[in-house]
């Protein structure tokens, strides 16, 4: 299958590090001809998630796939690896021995960590990426696709996997302006579920508040309100029990929030961004009977290549959130989306990309490319 002519930019580290000084934008062609199991894609979408900044330093438990790349302008091939895990491409050609594929389908990654997604085209294996049908995607946007696999799939797995909630039970959780909070608040109204949903103390607070309660969010509290004996009465007053807390903050937050929980509840944490740990009080664990888990979505997409029910689940998960999308009732995380272009210089990517990369960037970023 030739691909001759096929020039591409991508984002890469040769060594793990600050992700704004390690990460450098190269370009480099196709090879001409292609591998029989081969397929050549077109990013449309790739969003810059948090773990692909640990990844970069080296500190994610998911390592990036270095390899020999062909730079323009040396002599010797560079070994690099692509940054980002995250997001959906157009299938432009293919070898002659894959099958389930056409011209113009879109494809995610199969699992983290096989090939880089920031980059304008990828030469990957057939066997590393999943098509979503064509009926699944109608009325959905390229960076829906893209943001699919990780924050709105960690929601779902945390409503449907730790406790069997029924319509009107209560879900506790912090950082609910996240990427993930905010699916974990669309996903239970549309199930019938309500959140109590804490967020980090800010001045702009009822703005926020305000804005989470039209995603469906029954109750919102700054994590500065959560010990307070009028949050305490009010929590009380529900009538319902909080069978469910989600964390992904740790610290005293996630102590004060667990404390909320109800007679046997479930604690699942699934970040850290404190990076202070969880603790519970032995009280907690004798008298009230809480259990504490820990949810990774790469673990659960590790275990779901071996295992054809939970590939049917997948396709399940994949297709309700994206009917949602399509009919309204859910929205992707506000994005700032950074357009990289094929044409581009050399330094007006690297710019893009430095940007896009920092910590202090504020808003979540992605890349669109076209």
């Amino acid at each position: 299958m030739s691909t001759r002519g096929i020039q591409t930019q991508s984002a890469i580290y040769t060594e793990t590090g600050d992700p704004q000084t390690v990460m450098k934008v190269i370009r480099h062609s196709i090879p001409d001809e292609i591998g029989h199991n081969q397929v050549v894609l077109r990013m449309l979408a790739a969003p810059i998630n948090p773990s692909d900044l640990n990844q970069i330093e080296g500190t994610y438990p998911v390592k990036g796939r270095f390899s020999e790349i062909n730079v323009e302008g040396l002599q010797t091939p560079l070994k690099a690896a692509v940054g980002g895990n995250e997001g959906v491409a157009e299938v432009m050609s293919m070898g002659r021995n894959v099958s389930g594929l056409q011209t113009g389908d879109w494809v995610v990654p199969n699992k983290a960590g096989e090939y880089g997604t920031w980059s304008t085209h990828a030469l990957v294996e057939a066997d590393n990426i999943i098509a979503i049908p064509k009926e699944w995607r109608e009325d959905v946007d390229a960076i829906d696709v893209a943001c699919l696999k990780v924050n709105p799939c960690t929601a779902y797995r945390l409503l449907k996997d730790f406790v069997q909630l029924a319509p009107g039970d209560f879900v506790i959780q912090n950082g609910a302006n996240s990427g993930v909070g905010r699916a974990v608040i669309q996903l239970a109204r549309h199930w019938g579920f309500r959140t109590i949903n804490v967020v980090r103390d800010r001045p702009n607070l009822s703005e926020l508040s305000h804005e989470l309660q039209g995603l469906g969010a029954d109750i919102v509290i700054s994590d500065q309100q959560l010990a307070s004996s009028e949050i305490k009465e009010r929590i009380k007053s529900l009538g319902t029990p909080i069978r469910l807390g989600l964390n992904c903050v740790g610290g005293r937050t996630t102590l004060q929030m667990t404390k909320l929980i109800s007679q046997g509840g479930v604690l699942v944490s699934y970040g850290g961004m404190s990076r202070q740990p969880v603790t519970m009080p032995t009280s907690l664990l004798l008298f009230k009977d809480l259990c504490a888990k820990g949810f990774w979505m790469n673990r659960w997409y590790s275990a779901c290549h071996a295992d054809a029910e939970m590939k049917v689940e997948r396709n399940s998960m994949w297709r309700t959130i994206l009917k949602m999308t399509a009919e309204g009732h859910f929205a992707t995380q506000p994005l700032l989306c950074k357009q990289w272009l094929p044409n581009m210089t050399a330094d007006q990517s690297k710019s893009l990309v430095s940007d896009a990369v920092s910590w202090n960037a504020g808003a979540k970023r992605a890349f669109v490319f076209y």
